[in-house]
């Protein structure tokens, strides 16, 4: 499949329904009392995580039957080459969400050949829906997003994680060493598709994040790159959105050229 669809429908859709989940964290929020554990202690799914997933699967199927959906509780619900691809977070930030702890989001992202052509991260604890159409621009609610403009990472507010079941941590105590020779100041805050909303907005100023899901990044990728920033492998090529255990650096064009040349390990 081509990307000339119009989208209009699409981008309809993946507002109104990212409001629907939104509404379902929010009203569940504070009143989770237990979880299950998936792959290791950290990685935990809540039936609020399995509510947005059902509300998404029940809408697209409503609507767009047709369509692939690729989510993290479920994996591949439809793979077909031809159509296009929502890729869903139900909960980006489960831990935070179950801990009460208010930094938490809802990721959901439209892929056509392979890239993201719509994107939406939305915040229901301060309502903010962080929105990106391919050529159209990014968004927090209204208001036009930009990445930041620093030209080097003095004082600069930077993201790196990365997940606990690698074994080359080694590789990220590198990093993060090397990211210390510029800046002391770090955040982990465990939303990626938050942090990406905020590299996108420029509250952030970099992001090196290691062993990373397609549903967590997906939106953050067309929210990053329409607000003018770069979003690649720590190699300095291209996301493969379908691969397992995605390396990601996200920034501004200066920042993350300064990122590639002097702060990744070789």
């Amino acid at each position: 499949m081509t990307a000339t669809v119009s989208l209009d429908r699409e981008v309809e859709f993946i507002h109104r329904v990212a409001r629907e989940a939104g509404a379902i964290l929010q009203g569940r929020f504070g009143s989770i009392k237990t979880w299950k554990v998936k792959t290791s202690p950290g990685d935990i799914v809540t039936e609020a995580d399995h509510a947005v997933e059902d509300l998404v699967l029940a809408r697209l199927a409503d609507e767009f039957p047709s369509h692939n959906l690729l989510t993290e509780e479920r994996g591949w619900v439809r793979s077909d080459p031809e159509q296009p691809t929502w890729i869903l977070d139900p909960l980006d930030g489960t831990r935070n969400f179950a801990l009460g702890i208010p930094t938490f989001s809802v990721s959901i992202a439209c892929v056509v050949d392979g890239a993201p052509v719509l994107g939406v991260v939305f915040d229901p604890v301060h309502d903010e829906m962080f929105h990106a159409r391919r050529g159209r621009g990014a968004f927090v609610n209204e208001t036009p997003l930009a990445v930041g403009q620093n030209t080097d990472l003095c004082d600069g507010l930077v993201s790196v994680s990365w997940s606990s079941h690698r074994e080359d941590s080694a590789y990220f105590l590198q990093t993060i060493s090397r990211v210390n020779q510029h800046t002391t100041w770090f955040r982990r805050i465990g939303s990626a598709a938050l942090v990406m909303s905020y590299i996108a907005s420029g509250r952030f100023d970099a992001y090196i994040q290691g062993g990373i899901n397609a549903w967590d990044i997906a939106a953050g990728i067309v929210l990053v790159e329409e607000a003018g920033g770069v979003v690649t492998s720590f190699s300095g090529g291209p996301i493969d959105l379908f691969a397992s255990d995605i390396n990601l650096l996200a920034a501004n064009p200066a920042i993350h050229e300064l990122l590639l040349r002097d702060i990744m390990p070789a």
